[in-house]
């Protein structure tokens, strides 16, 4: 079965079980990196929310043996708890007293976001460039964030220039997501469990760590860590050295001190391989390395 035809029949069995009241629609949006994405749109008569749940996971589970049927209750669960938690209207996100502390930011791709650029307020940065959200809810347990991306036009909404959204952002994002640095070996011991290794390949590796990974505490869009304010400067005070920064996704970097990089050369293709290979078209950030000069407090490509 295709993705188009798993997410027809998604819709079907859905449609079966919901209420008149509630009526859903197959959406279509693109989204960052200019990476289509499709889902499930649901509205409901006297809910101000229309949540567009995306169906790729979804299909992934399919892949792996999970039925059809099972899976479209599973998107119904995932619409009843957006349901409950989210209280924000049309109304609401237009007064700005409302939304000003839960403006945050993220990086994305300059190039690839070279139309979207034109359309929202943002800050060029290296090859990257930093875009506004409102954060509609967030999900620590699982991880992830509902946000509404800042346009243009928001800023006619709300009376605000594109410097107090940016003065904003910077104010809230590392308070509402605070940063996550971890050796790369702890990471992937928690990910794996001690069962995967034995304590004497797990101290071997452990003494040879080299690589280590910069987030934030959801470990979603936490690639923006590395503006948060003194953050890049205290990693170069911990390995007393400059380092180097390998853009792994939109999620997070990996930190690399300079005595235990591999040329650079290498590391960009490196960095180019498994972006092709191992990370999602959304996810992408950059191909390219960059540099950390802790003496001038610079970061360079």
């Amino acid at each position: 079965m295709s993705y188009e035809q798993f997410i027809e029949s998604m819709a079907a069995i859905i449609k079966g079980r919901i209420e008149i009241s509630l009526d859903l629609s197959i959406h279509s949006t693109v989204k960052n990196n200019g990476y289509q994405r499709k889902g499930i749109t649901f509205s409901e008569e006297g809910i101000n929310i229309s949540p567009t749940i995306y169906l790729e996971e979804y299909y992934e589970k399919f892949m792996r043996g999970s039925s059809v049927k099972e899976l479209a209750e599973q998107v119904l669960e995932m619409y009843r708890k957006i349901r409950i938690r989210h209280s924000w209207n049309e109304v609401a996100v237009q007064d700005y007293q409302n939304i000003k502390d839960k403006i945050i930011y993220k990086l994305v791709n300059q190039e690839r976001n070279g139309e979207l650029l034109d359309q929202v307020p943002h800050v060029r940065y290296l090859d990257l460039a930093i875009l506004y959200f409102v954060l509609v809810d967030m999900d620590k347990s699982g991880g992830q964030m509902a946000t509404m991306l800042i346009r243009n036009e928001h800023l006619a909404w709300w009376n605000v220039t594109a410097e107090e959204i940016r003065r904003r952002a910077g104010m809230n994002t590392e308070k509402i997501l605070p940063y996550e640095f971890s050796a790369m070996c702890m990471v992937i011991e928690e990910m794996l469990g001690n069962q995967e290794m034995e304590e004497e390949e797990w101290k071997k590796f452990r003494e040879q760590e080299n690589m280590y990974i910069l987030t934030n505490h959801i470990r979603s869009c936490g690639a923006s860590a590395i503006l948060y304010p003194g953050r890049l400067q205290a990693i170069g005070d911990y390995f007393k050295e400059n380092y180097f920064i390998l853009p792994s996704s939109i999620h997070e970097v990996i930190i690399l001190p300079e005595s235990k990089a591999l040329p650079k050369d290498e590391m960009e293709c490196v960095i180019r391989e498994v972006n092709e290979t191992q990370v999602q078209a959304e996810e992408f950030l950059s191909n390219h390395a960059y540099y950390y000069d802790r003496q001038k407090m610079e970061i360079t490509v």
